[in-house]
């Protein structure tokens, strides 16, 4: 059966490459693809070639293919329905599915619960929620993720600081409980669209300080969600936190140097700096939560999302030209759908 896939064959160099997919086997499903979602973390540090080992990508999980750096099939959000099923398979044709497989318009899964190391490949789609809403799951889940390993409690000033979707989302949940929240990036189109989420101060980097101070009574943030990747952003959340505040590094930096100075304020103030990773779910609540527990809960906060997501939209035969504008340093990009029509 013929299909095509996105692939990295160098440093911001995309291929719509042809495949061959095999029927499926007894307990997997053949999904036809809707929409997928070009993540602005992993994958575009994979695009621009700043991923530092091979380890990372775990290129030994379905879907995934080639030898590191380059050529590489990779990504990990894909929304369509089943199109086929093998006879023990637990999903009906026709049923509506978010999968963990790189950006390809049909491909073939285990779908049993639980396969992936305890988590699962394939997860339905409730019949409420939109396919391209449900594209947005992982990166939901990303930002809940953080949000369970450092929760924002009542009366807490929060600062988040990169506006990109998981900046959006953590500043969606932080709004239910913060008492301040103050949101921080430097295009002034992010920032715009932020505002949708009631945050008391939307500004960009250069005066977050000043409005930390006002806000937070000059205490300083209590927990501040550094989601911007931005390397000097690290600093600037460790200077705008109060004594015993927690710092919560939620993007990934790769090979890009993070050049920090940790006199006066991380020593002095006792600030607490906490790596979060959307891969594993804290040993503390895994008797209570796991990932189709994350996962469910991102879809139901998704379906009531009053935020516009979406900001392009390409063909998978224009997946280079997709890559080229999540690229963007500057300008309101947001998420950024390959359609399979």
């Amino acid at each position: 059966m013929h299909a095509r896939g996105v692939w990295f064959a160098g440093p911001r160099e995309v291929e719509v490459r042809d495949e061959e997919v095999r029927p499926p086997g007894e307990h997997e499903v053949l999904i036809e693809t809707a929409v997928s979602l070009i993540s602005a973390g992993t994958e575009m540090l994979l695009y621009r070639g700043e991923i530092p080992t091979a380890e990372e990508l775990a290129l030994d999980r379905p879907g995934r293919a080639g030898t590191f750096p380059f050529p590489v099939k990779y990504g990990y959000q894909v929304v369509g329905r089943v199109a086929a099923t093998g006879p023990a398979a637990v999903y009906e044709v026709g049923t509506p599915v978010f999968a963990v497989h790189p950006h390809q318009d049909r491909f073939v899964l285990d779908a049993r619960p639980g396969v992936n190391n305890g988590s699962s490949l394939v997860y339905p789609v409730p019949a409420d929620l939109p396919l391209e809403r449900a594209a947005f799951t992982n990166l939901y889940g990303v930002a809940l993720n953080a949000m369970l390993d450092a929760p924002a409690r009542i009366g807490d000033c929060v600062v988040v600081s990169g506006l990109g979707l998981v900046g959006l989302f953590l500043a969606q949940l932080a709004r239910v409980t913060a008492g301040r929240l103050i949101l921080v990036d430097p295009v002034g189109a992010r920032r715009d669209a932020a505002a949708a989420t009631g945050a008391d101060a939307v500004v960009p980097p250069e005066a977050a300080a000043e409005a930390i101070a006002d806000l937070s009574g000059g205490r300083g943030a209590d927990l501040y969600f550094e989601a911007s990747g931005a390397p000097p952003a690290l600093q600037a959340a460790i200077n705008g936190t109060g004594q015993d505040g927690t710092v919560v590094v939620v993007s990934y930096y790769g090979t890009r140097r993070v050049e920090l100075m940790l006199a006066p304020e991380f020593h002095y103030r006792r600030i607490r700096v906490l790596s979060t990773q959307a891969g594993r779910i804290s040993p503390e609540l895994t008797p209570r939560w796991s990932m189709p527990r994350r996962v469910a809960v991102a879809m139901d906060r998704l379906r009531g999302l009053d935020l516009d997501l979406i900001s392009h939209r390409f063909d998978l035969a224009d997946a280079a030209r997709a890559y080229e504008t999540v690229d963007r340093p500057d300008g309101d990009v947001r998420g950024v759908l390959l359609t399979y029509g």
